[in-house]
């Protein structure tokens, strides 16, 4: 592409083209020098070949112009003297007298014709329209290019071939020459041998003949043998105009007896300059119709397409936020390789059809996560053991939707630094350090009553949400919400309820959520968690379903639990001691009861594959927002996520969404905890199922196989529970969340705890392909891990978190 590149090969062109009619025109002598400057083109050209096919070689190698370009430089051998002896003298008697002879001659002038024109055809890559396009341009302007560049290719092409073949119609009819030379040297001849006496004055006579043609003979002599004495007195004979200067020029004729050397230096010139004329013409016309063509392109094609592709701009426009950032992140990822000519084609057509394919393949994940479509699909549900699949079975459901208004935060005139202060010497006082506090370490089980009393005061504490309170109304409404967890459910009890609430005071702080949501919400959804399984009688939905439980009947089925759940948590707060909602106006009272009643609903196992698809949503429609935002989080050593991100979760329908993920995330975290703990936890959900399995076992309806005490496998179970419940869900919010990246982290380690446990602890020791098995699972979910990181996380940042 190099400019002075460009120019060196198109006057070597252009020297090939001309340059040995010019040397026929100009007379010269020999063809020595023109010898020279032929064989530095022929190197150029090959030199050419050769840089192309390097360089270009996806693009340029086998291509039309790489052929071109081979057999414009195997032309131009044609025209070397030192191989074709071109500037020899020419004979005529044998082209003369034999017509086959002469058509192969005829040939060989068109061949070398040919090879002229097949340069020529090099000429093509700088006609107007042909050129390389500016970076800049947009994809109409290239897609213009490439279409005028198809198009004045096979025109040119067409023209050249035209010029080239249709001579060869005339290739087999008879010869026409010129029989002057001929008759000449036989009138002479027959002088010669009838009557010697007048042949000076026959040569004379017909000598005379030529003077007004533009050939003539120059010089007339005899063979070396005994002639007549009139013969050797007139002969040799030479013309005053002197030989040819080009021994090219000079055409010989031979009879018994004499020989008749004849200049054909116009005829030879005036060839050379028709030559010339053709090849301007042809160049006239490539060029005239490249102009007409590009324009021609121009206003059927460039014009209507740049008002498509205007078009195709505001509508991606309206999917992602930023279409310009969008298009520095395709320039950036074409630098990775500028030596190909395909490679710069990309890069231009980055602007719109880059653009237009990546809103399509935006619209086709869209499309694809918004049909009823499982997360886990048939085949993976078919390949799984009875075990695993009753894992799943009862989180399935419908996604419902409701409006929330953003109001944003109002200052009010707390003192949220002294209400830290007494909360942290509250928390201290009762014997807890705020480092468990504010780890993943703590676990309630192993807390006495008072703790936990004191970490639920703590984590619904005003300096985590900036709502004012009645600290002694706050404690008894703890007070009495732990009087409504049923003391004797193994997994869902007021421990839980502690769990959970930590579980959402972790991930606020770890959000920065106080960027995006508001007091109250925050507010809302601490205390949700407080109430979020309040009054769990141990029994799940399709338990109260199957043997038609009042509470079921009271809900018609529908997340019956979760119902009970907001019931009774509204119950305590409509009493004036338990009343924490009494400071807020009336409007902010039901934007809070809104938000409780949909995050209590969404920790329904129902909503949890379609919580999935609803953050999977979130981060396909943003995806370069969301990865960028990742990036700064990686970058910054707090918790912090990019302005657009901020800006993006503050929008009604997203902090709902986050609300309900945090509450429902929080609820299933066990897993992602650290494995002491996650272990215990299990153990006691799984004994709960198993005290479920035995009332279903007495009422004689269906054990669900979870619930089996004597088949179940404990390890083996979790494993099933993480892979498909919650590894789904933790992966997808990491995208948008990155601040949850080490809670996945650690589910996975813990995957790995679970099936070493699996392997040593079994009863019936698994078989090496079980192991297999299994373990070929937990390297998928790795992968998918890896996948759903937007780059590598640094250690140190797990560390932090």
């Amino acid at each position: 592409n190099n400019r002075y590149f460009q120019l060196a090969m198109f006057l070597a062109l252009l020297m090939a083209l001309f340059l040995p009619d010019l040397w026929v025109i100009l007379n010269q002598a020999d063809n020595s020098v023109l010898d020279v400057l032929l064989t530095l083109v022929g190197v150029l050209f090959v030199f050419e070949v050769s840089v192309q096919s390097i360089g270009m070689h996806k693009t340029y190698l086998y291509s039309f112009f790489f052929w071109m370009d081979v057999l414009g430089a195997a032309s131009l051998l044609l025209d070397l003297s030192y191989i074709t002896q071109l500037d020899q003298e020419v004979g005529g008697d044998d082209v003369s007298n034999n017509v086959i002879i002469m058509r192969a001659a005829r040939i060989a002038k068109l061949g070398a014709r040919a090879g002229r024109f097949t340069k020529l055809a090099k000429l093509l890559r700088f006609l107007p329209g042909m050129g390389n396009v500016d970076d800049g341009a947009g994809t109409a302007k290239l897609i213009s290019s490439k279409l005028i560049t198809a198009l004045s290719t096979r025109t040119s092409c067409l023209i050249i071939l035209l010029v080239m073949i249709m001579p060869l119609f005339n290739l087999w009819a008879y010869p026409e020459e010129d029989w002057s030379p001929n008759s000449f040297i036989n009138i002479l001849e027959a002088c010669y041998m009838r009557y010697p006496a007048r042949f000076q004055q026959q040569l004379t006579e017909i000598t005379a003949f030529y003077d007004q043609k533009s050939y003539h003979p120059w010089r007339v002599r005899a063979r070396n043998m005994q002639h007549p004495v009139e013969v050797t007195n007139a002969l040799p004979w030479n013309s005053p105009n002197g030989p040819p200067t080009r021994m090219s020029n000079n055409v010989v004729f031979t009879s018994d007896h004499l020989i008749v050397e004849f200049n054909f230096m116009s005829p030879n010139q005036l060839d050379a300059w028709m030559n010339i004329i053709l090849l301007l013409i042809v160049m006239i016309l490539m060029i005239a119709f490249s102009l007409i063509l590009s324009q021609s392109v121009s206003s059927i094609v460039l014009k209507p397409l740049e008002q498509l592709l205007t078009q195709v701009r505001q509508m991606a426009s309206t999917i992602f936020q930023s279409v310009t950032d969008m298009e520095v992140v395709m320039k950036e990822e074409a630098k990775d390789d500028r030596s190909e000519e395909s490679v710069e084609d990309a890069k231009k057509f980055g602007n719109e059809t880059q653009l237009l394919a990546k809103v399509v393949q935006k619209l086709a994940v869209i499309s694809e996560i918004t049909m009823n479509k499982p997360v886990l699909d048939a085949q993976t549900l078919q390949n799984l053991a009875e075990g695993d699949r009753a894992v799943i079975s009862g989180f399935q459901g419908t996604i419902q939707d409701t409006e929330f208004a953003d109001r944003g935060d109002v200052e009010n005139g707390l003192d949220m630094e002294a209400i830290e202060l007494a909360q942290r010497a509250m928390v201290e006082n009762a014997g807890l350090s705020m480092e468990l506090i504010d780890s993943w370490n703590l676990n309630p089980l192993e807390l006495d009553k008072a703790r936990n009393h004191v970490a639920a005061m703590y984590f619904c504490s005003s300096h985590n949400h900036g709502v004012e309170f009645d600290s002694v109304v706050m404690g008894n409404f703890l007070s009495d919400a732990e009087s409504g967890y049923v003391k004797s459910a193994p997994y869902h009890n007021w421990f839980h309820a502690v769990d959970t609430t930590h579980g959402v005071y972790r991930m606020l702080q770890l959000y920065a959520a106080d960027a995006y949501l508001t007091r109250e919400e925050r507010y809302a959804v601490l205390v949700s968690a407080v109430c979020h399984d309040i009054g769990h009688p141990g029994l799940n939905n399709g338990f109260l379903v199957e043997t038609s439980h009042e509470l079921a009947l009271r809900y018609n089925d529908k997340s019956p639990l979760e119902n009970m759940h907001c019931s009774k948590m509204f119950e305590l707060v409509g009493q004036a001691r338990c009343n924490i909602f009494s400071t807020l106006s009336k409007t902010q009272y039901h934007e809070v009861r809104k938000v409780c009643v949909e995050a209590i609903l969404h920790t329904d196992n129902a909503q949890h594959f379609s919580m999935i698809k609803d953050v999977q949503m979130l981060y396909e429609v943003n995806s370069d927002l969301w990865d960028a935002s990742r990036n700064l989080f990686l970058q910054e050593d707090e918790p912090c996520l990019a302005q657009e991100a901020i800006e993006c979760l503050r929008l009604p329908d997203n902090r709902k969404l986050v609300l309900n993920l945090t509450l429902h995330t929080s609820d299933i975290s066990n897993s992602m905890k650290p494995f002491r703990i996650s272990r215990i936890w299990a153990w006691q959900v799984l004994e709960e199922f198993f005290v479920q399995g035995d009332a279903e076992a007495r009422l004689g309806v269906p054990v669900q196989a979870l619930n089996d005490r004597n088949t179940v496998n404990r390890p083996f179970s979790q494993v099933g529970f993480i892979e498909f419940l919650v590894s789904p869900l933790i992966f997808a919010a990491m995208k948008i969340l990155p601040a949850t990246e080490h809670l996945a982290v650690q589910m996975l380690m813990n995957a790995r705890s679970w099936q070493k446990q699996w392997e040593a602890e079994g009863k019936v020791p698994p078989s090496d392909s079980d192991k297999k098995l299994l373990n070929e699972r937990i390297i998928k979910m790795e992968n998918k891990f890896r996948t759903s990181q937007a780059g590598k996380n640094p250690p140190e940042k797990l560390e932090r978190n």
